[in-house]
């Protein structure tokens, strides 16, 4: 979709520009405008989302993963009408694995782009990929096109050429979103590109609980050391709110599909950190599951973590019935997007799951009292 989300950006600026400048005169305005859009393409969405130093009361992101261009995408309708500031695209934004031939995937996104356009959405984006849009079905370090790949993604998702992802291995970025009442740290993960492999069970029964067990070998890795290092440092930066994008499961438990805890080691890792790092205003965002849930774990020392699974878009699973013990009420199988509504002057967060033409199926609210605390 070359340039398609640089154009919803630039829309989202001129909109979010307009009102926040009514007190200029219209040529001071016009030429303000026009320097600054001249140089957009080198512009991320943090400062897209800054200069306009406008949102009062409610900031709405919404997320979702798990979308099937083969499919119909009803679901467009919904999420325009929740006017969300920016949407998150956790994963398998595209079904487009390779099996050896890259062409695989860039028909998908050539296909998923005429969707797009037909939805008419105005509102930009963000995202990371999961397996099948990384190119392979469960797929990690050994994918042999994961470079192509990620060449195919910045390409569709029209990555401007400064953005760090077209120098880096990998897609894991930060996005800080800043108004007068607050800010809010946006930090996705990439846990395709360096995953280490999966420890299979050794037979997938009948109503098995998945097809991987824990795998407790310390030289495995979910992240990689490039990317452990950049998010003990991002960590560190002082944000209202913290939200953190991983297009699998960090909370979950109960099954053996495709999760963190795959990997309990980098998963304990992982918990270790944000507890160093944070108080309870951390918001999880995740995807692959087609399935929905809300999950919430509270560590020794009483913070609490809050998680989110939103998935899928357009394909839905069909079997609820799995253990759940950190899961909030029961799963959801049908169509489905989220919704964080953040509500800065009432310093809390409402975490919601809206089902396709059902509205809110799930919903939990964090408060966040005190800032993030930092570098502990």
């Amino acid at each position: 979709m070359a340039g398609a989300v640089l154009i919803l950006g630039t829309k989202f600026f001129e909109k979010k520009f307009i009102n926040n400048t009514k007190n200029c005169s219209t040529l001071k305005r016009k030429d303000k405008m026009n320097r600054i859009l001249k140089h957009l393409s080198a512009i991320s969405l943090t400062i897209l989302l800054s200069l306009g130093q406008g949102f009062s009361g409610e900031l709405v992101i919404g997320l979702g993963s798990c979308l099937d261009q083969d499919l119909p995408q009803p679901i467009w309708k919904d999420i325009k009408s929740q006017n969300p500031e920016v949407f998150i695209m956790l994963g398998d934004n595209v079904y487009g694995d390779t099996h050896g031939n890259i062409q695989n995937l860039e028909r998908a996104y050539q296909k998923q782009a005429r969707a797009f356009k037909k939805a008419g959405l105005d509102f930009p984006f963000l995202a990371i990929w999961d397996d099948h849009d990384y190119g392979k079905n469960d797929g990690g370090v050994e994918y042999s096109l994961k470079d192509e790949s990620q060449k195919l993604f910045l390409k569709f998702w029209d990555i401007p050429e400064a953005d760090r992802r077209h120098r880096n291995r990998g897609l894991y970025f930060e996005e800080i979103i800043h108004s007068k009442e607050g800010t809010v740290q946006i930090l996705m993960l990439d846990t395709r590109y360096f995953r280490s492999p999966l420890k299979r069970t050794p037979i997938l029964k009948k109503n098995s609980l998945g097809r991987y067990e824990p795998d407790y070998d310390p030289a495995k890795t979910m992240l990689g050391q490039d990317q452990w290092k950049w998010l003990e440092v991002a960590l560190q930066r002082e944000a209202d709110l913290r939200i953190l994008g991983t297009s699998i499961q960090l909370l979950a438990e109960g099954h053996g599909w495709e999760r963190w805890g795959n990997l309990p080691l980098e998963r304990q890792r992982l918990l270790n950190l944000l507890a160093q790092n944070s108080n309870s205003n951390l918001i999880v965002i995740s995807g692959d599951r087609h399935l929905g849930g809300i999950y919430s774990l509270r560590t020794k020392e009483g913070i609490e973590f809050l998680e989110i699974t939103s998935s899928s878009m357009n394909k839905p699973g069909r079997n609820t019935n799995e253990p759940g013990p950190l899961r909030i009420g029961e799963m959801y199988a049908g169509e489905n997007f989220g919704l964080i509504r953040i509500d800065f002057q009432r310093r809390k967060a409402d975490i919601e799951l809206h089902g396709l033409n059902e509205g809110v199926v799930l919903s939990k609210t964090l408060h966040f009292d005190k800032p993030v605390l930092t570098g502990k």
